[in-house]
């Protein structure tokens, strides 16, 4: 309650300084060309939940900070969106939409670009949390849009948490996560005053266009309170028109309104000079041959960029965590372990990774056609973005998480049948239990679900849908 009181003090302070500072000039500012008043809503936003986002990243460093400078000019170019959106009625057009918003799409793009293994948390926080800025294509409920990427966003922050707990920059990290997902709810607010059912057109302007967006993005700002206008410039005293030469046109037209006089400078050709008439002259001008075109037509494409190959990695670092990345079809085996250590396995394609011992977690990140095999795990395992893979447990196993991957796998052994499988956005998942005769009995995870709202309970009600295959 305390920190939501200060944040208000903070928001009325600047409110004051702003009318104070209206008050003092001359009203020269306040034209026509003024700031709309749903922009003037978005840079308070900027300044009330985003500059704090800034220089909490600028006080970590590094990749964050170089993150909070892209999304930056992301807002930056969401900004110029909402200055066209208040000046210009909608366009007629999707199409004028969709090249309005390719400037947001492509600074979304960077931010989403700029990842590394070794501040993995941060960047999927990124990743998510850059999408909220695309709430403009869910006219029906931005808001329910905006509060689902904040959701998405605190799943990771929460591991950035635990992750930097024992760290050097406890609070710092602390700070950034508070502020970061704090702007989300900031951005929830500007929508619901401003834009509650999808972007609020002028209806009074003209349709937006594709020049309009350039014009709202380069708007020079109002002069000073109290400053004369420069003076025009010195008139110029107008060049005198040259004589113009009469073109090929004017000189047909002149011959043609002649009449029959227009013949009278031509020469009479003579029998002897036509040669349809003088076979002699046909002896001279032989027909050419035709030759067929022997080259095949090739259409010209765009060049392929030639894929730029990673060498792989098979390190440990700090002592603390193993790093498996960019391998291919490779068997790797990590045999010196302990149950402090993590392993995590980046985009390694069609390898086999054994862990044996005891660690203490397992991550399979953007992998494809790769099996896991370890023997145990104090906290559990990981399955993000991959696909086709395979996970099999022969010892402790108290979790498997498995988030954004098509096909996964999951062998139990009789250890580990109390495991938990937490699942999401996933499919083609089947998990194997072991009989006592010692082969497998295969169950498919379920991914489809069915709800429905209940009278009785005043609640919707949410149930698997069984499979009619």
């Amino acid at each position: 309650m305390s920190q939501q009181l200060e944040s208000l003090c903070l928001r009325l302070e600047r409110c004051v300084a702003k009318l104070e500072k209206c008050s003092g000039g001359s009203g020269a500012g306040d034209s026509a060309d003024s700031v709309p008043a749903s922009v003037v809503a978005y840079n308070e936003f900027v300044e009330d939940f985003l500059k704090p986002y800034y220089a909490a990243s600028a006080v970590l460093g590094g990749l964050i900070d170089e993150q909070a400078k892209l999304f930056q000019t992301l807002s930056d170019k969401h900004r110029d969106f909402l200055m066209v959106v208040a000046k210009n009625a909608e366009p007629k057009d999707g199409s004028v939409l969709q090249k309005l918003l390719a400037p947001v799409s492509g600074a979304m793009s960077k931010v989403q670009d700029l990842r590394s293994a070794d501040y993995k948390n941060y960047c999927s926080a990124l990743n998510e949390g850059s999408m909220a800025f695309s709430w403009m294509g869910y006219p029906k409920a931005p808001m329910k849009f905006v509060e689902g990427i904040r959701d998405s966003v605190k799943f990771y922050t929460n591991k950035v948490l635990v992750e930097s707990k024992n760290g050097d920059k406890k609070e710092e990290n602390r700070a950034w996560v508070k502020v970061y997902t704090g702007l989300f709810d900031g951005l929830i607010e500007y929508i619901k005053g401003n834009h509650r059912t999808g972007p609020s057109w002028n209806a009074s302007g003209s349709p937006a266009t594709e020049a309009s967006l350039s014009s709202s993005s380069s708007v020079p700002p109002p002069p000073p309170a109290g400053v004369p206008p420069p003076p025009p410039p010195p008139a110029v005293a107008p060049k005198p028109a040259k004589a113009q030469a009469p073109d090929a046109m004017s000189k047909l037209l002149s011959a043609i309104n002649k009449g029959g006089d227009v013949t009278k400078g031509l020469r009479k050709v003579n029998k002897d000079e036509m040669t349809h008439k003088n076979p002699e002259l046909r002896k001279h001008h032989t027909a050419v041959p035709f030759k067929s075109q022997t080259a095949e037509y090739k259409p010209v494409g765009m060049a392929k960029k030639a894929a730029v190959k990673i060498p792989p990695k098979f390190e440990l670092e700090d002592g603390k965590k193993w790093v498996v990345e960019y391998q291919e079809g490779a068997t790797i085996t990590i045999d010196d372990t302990n149950m402090k250590q993590i392993v995590y396995i980046y985009k390694c394609n069609k390898s086999t990774i054994q862990v044996k011992g005891k660690v203490n977690s397992i991550i399979l990140d953007s992998c494809k056609k790769t099996g896991l095999v370890f023997d145990a795990l104090v906290s559990g395992s990981e399955v993000v973005n991959c696909q086709s893979v395979q996970v099999q447990a022969q010892g402790q196993c108290p979790t498997v998480s498995i988030d954004k991957t098509d096909g996964c796998m999951v062998y139990l052994n009789k250890e580990c049948l109390d495991c938990q499988i937490v699942t999401a956005k996933s499919s083609e998942m089947n998990v194997s239990v072991p009989r006592d005769d010692g082969d497998y009995d295969e169950h498919p995870i379920v991914e489809q679900f069915r709800s429905y709202w209940s009278p009785t309970k005043k609640v919707f009600v949410t149930e698997c849908v069984d499979s009619l295959g």
